[in-house]
């Protein structure tokens, strides 16, 4: 199965932030899972004292994957911390966004992180029939992975692998298909 290799950018800005850690996202399908590994550059990890589903972008470090099958009604945006504790959340296209209509309390993806010279790294391991209703099994994805990389002043600075015109991570129609087959 080929896999998709995404860099993080900053398409809403002429030029990257000061400060601004590169990092890369490898995806790809094995039959009905999804796996994802990100490797975040981070010479300051700030690992947020949260548990499952608080708003931990709102304190530190987190990687973001938001994925909508092609043709799907809706789409994830599935989060993690660099100790591993998730966000998990279901929008529905062309509904208003609310977080707490959209989180999900189910258990319904593995995540493992680990801290490497460089930065820190998430792997993601999701079943299919989690996060799309189609059938047969999609294998064509939208996909845009969000990164909060927190500073020591506290300040934070946002990048995303989509090309997105905003610095608005739910702009689905800017998000590219990646084939998975």
């Amino acid at each position: 199965m080929p896999a998709a290799t995404l860099t993080y950018r900053q398409g809403w800005r002429e030029s990257l932030e000061p400060g601004f850690n590169p990092g890369t996202v490898r995806i790809e399908q094995q039959g009905d899972i999804i796996k994802v590994e990100a490797h975040l550059v981070d010479d300051h990890i700030v690992d947020p004292d949260v548990k499952l589903n608080d708003h931990a972008y709102n304190q530190g470090d987190v990687f973001e994957l938001f994925i909508m099958a092609e043709g799907e009604s809706h789409y994830h945006e599935l989060h993690t911390t660099p100790g591993g504790v998730r966000l998990q959340l279901k929008f529905v296209v062309g509904e208003r966004l609310d977080v707490k209509k959209a989180t999900r309390w189910d258990d319904f993806f593995t995540v493992t992180t680990e801290r490497v010279s460089d930065g820190w790294k998430a792997c993601l391991t999701i079943p299919v029939a989690h996060i799309s209703d189609l059938k047969p099994t999609p294998t064509r994805w939208k996909i845009a992975c969000g990164r909060y990389d927190y500073r020591p002043d506290g300040s934070k600075i946002l990048s995303n692998t989509a090309p997105l015109r905003l610095c608005s991570f739910h702009r689905h129609h800017e998000w590219p298909v990646y084939d998975l087959a």
